[in-house]
């Protein structure tokens, strides 16, 4: 009889449900890495929502709340603990994080619904036609901003247009002057300070030598950076109080609204009202009790909403290039020509407007 060596001997049978038993162990492992990586999703996808499409974050929100409950399954099963954990955490910071961002969004709807109510229900419509209906005009700035020029070099006086009226722009011959000058601005604008800093004496030297009027006009488009201040808003209405009640005022209260240490820091609230008439005070000399009442009860705030949205609808009025538009501050218009040199570049401004025929000594 032949014996069979050791490697001829033949193998123990195979378990028999060995196989079976591995393929339920490698399908449990996809539902902890399934609840990590929908967690994962999820959270990305809410934390993006801000700056894309709010209602991702309700999106990242349903994938949160799958993960927690996928990864609490995997847990209770007694899977891979790591990435059931990763999809639990994550998942719990998905909804969170999806509850802080719809409380946000809400606090902002009830705030920008309060402001509408303190401005009589009423929006700028933005269209480029007439301004909301209920917007009350002040005087004095019937062209849409505050004129400076004439003899003596103060604002031009005009009445209050009808609550329902369109800004009515006039030329230089209109006004009775050699020239022009326009200057679009928003007072938490920085070039709009450095515009201020550098340019206010030779503006102030044309309107002395009657060799140029100076328009103003105050605009409101940075309240989307002010922490629902509206802090732009607050410091065009206060200008068109003073244009309305104290126009003496008017032109050094534009320039205390452009020192440095006035403007907002960026991406601050600014200024409360009272900040605003102390501000000017401090520049342009005490106010009367009819502009401070005007300043703290926010008179001319829907006004000069209205206004800006007119003047972003709108060309330029009167410029040589009849599809010239505002898009920034600021925005310097002499006899129709934009300035394109450097806002704080006292010297170019001076040739620019020498190019146009003003003489500056």
């Amino acid at each position: 009889m032949t014996r069979m060596s050791d490697s001829q001997l033949p193998g123990p049978p195979p378990h028999p449900y060995a196989a079976s038993a591995q393929v339920p162990e490698r399908r449990g492992q996809a539902l902890p890495i399934a609840a990590m990586a929908l967690g994962l999703v999820g959270a990305v996808t809410v934390f993006v929502a801000p700056v894309t499409f709010a209602a991702f974050a309700w999106v990242g929100a349903a994938l949160g709340v799958v993960a927690l409950v996928l990864g609490v399954i995997a847990l209770v099963r007694g899977l891979r603990r790591g990435p059931a954990i990763t999809g639990v955490a994550a998942g719990a910071l998905a909804v969170i994080a999806a509850v802080i961002v719809g409380a946000l969004a809400l606090g902002g709807a009830l705030v920008g619904a309060a402001r509408q109510g303190q401005q009589g229900g009423q929006t700028p419509d933005g269209s480029g036609g007439e301004v909301a209906t209920a917007v009350e005009w002040p005087r004095n700035m019937a062209s849409g901003g505050l004129v400076f020029g004439g003899a003596d070099g103060g604002l031009a006086t005009s009445a209050a247009p009808e609550a329902n009226a369109l800004p009515v722009p006039r030329t230089a011959a209109e006004l009775g002057t050699p020239a022009l000058i326009r200057v679009y601005v928003d007072y938490r604008c920085p070039y709009c300070a450095l515009f201020e800093t550098a340019n206010a004496d030779t503006l102030a030297q044309v309107l002395a030598d009657g060799t140029a009027a100076v328009e103003l006009t105050p605009l409101t488009f940075l309240d989307r950076v002010s922490e629902g201040s509206y802090y732009s808003s607050r410091a065009a209405g206060a200008l068109a109080c003073l244009a309305d009640t104290q126009p003496d005022a008017a032109w050094e209260a534009n320039a205390a609204l452009m020192l440095p240490d006035v403007q907002p820091a960026e991406g601050g609230p600014g200024l409360d009202n009272d900040g605003i008439i102390a501000a000017i005070e401090d520049g342009a000399g005490a106010l009367n009790a009819e502009a401070r009442a005007c300043i703290t009860e926010e008179r001319f705030v829907p006004f000069a909403q209205a206004l800006s949205d007119w003047v972003f609808a709108n060309p330029v009025p009167h410029a040589a290039d009849p599809e010239l538009r505002v898009t920034g501050t600021p925005l310097v218009v002499v006899d129709g020509v934009p300035y394109p040199g450097d806002p704080a570049d006292p010297a170019a401004f001076r040739a620019f407007l020498a190019q146009q025929g003003i003489a500056v000594d």
